[in-house]
């Protein structure tokens, strides 16, 4: 059934060779690429300045804990940043 629907919608049966051109890549030649692009990524900074309205609820969970959820936490940044709190004390206690 998915690989009707990606031939119908591309004309062509779905195969691995787009994915096989990519892996003759050399590592090398790859990992460099990336840097580059990485690295003028961190040079350009960060596209979003003000608030993401993402117009939905994201709540992040550990098991059955709520660790982050947008409703409680009011903004998308208020959330990845109680995020990235949990995640440095989870880090911090199994070291």
């Amino acid at each position: 059934m998915f690989l009707d629907l990606v031939e119908g919608l591309t004309g062509k049966p779905l195969t691995a060779d787009a994915w096989v051109t990519c892996l003759k890549e050399p590592l090398d030649q790859h990992l460099e690429q990336e840097r580059k692009e990485y690295d003028a990524a961190v040079q350009v900074g960060l596209a979003v300045t003000d608030d993401l309205d993402l117009g939905m609820r994201i709540r992040i969970t550990d098991g059955d804990e709520i660790v982050a959820d947008t409703v409680e936490d009011k903004t998308f940044s208020a959330t990845t940043e109680k995020f990235e709190r949990y995640v440095k004390r989870r880090l911090n206690s199994s070291l």
